[in-house]
């Protein structure tokens, strides 16, 4: 079994972690290794976008526009 050392752990993070391992009836470990074992069985889901910008009248700058703009400092 591998040891891992977390360091600079944040206190108020500690005391949840240790709250909610006493309301699992499991040691601060056990219930870190449950939490990493849930998280990494979880399916990945992919980043979500954002929606496309609407812009007015319809207007659809093209890559020369963007990067017109960036050129003279606008973007």
């Amino acid at each position: 079994m591998s040891t891992l050392v977390i360091k600079n752990f944040p206190e108020e993070l500690h005391a949840r972690l240790k709250a909610q391992a006493q309301r699992h009836h499991r040691s601060v470990t056990k219930e870190v290794v449950s939490l990493i074992e849930s998280v990494l069985a979880a399916p990945s889901r992919p980043p979500t976008l954002s929606p496309p910008l609407k812009l007015k009248g319809g207007y659809r700058p093209t890559i020369e526009d963007i990067e017109a703009a960036i050129a003279e400092g606008r973007a």
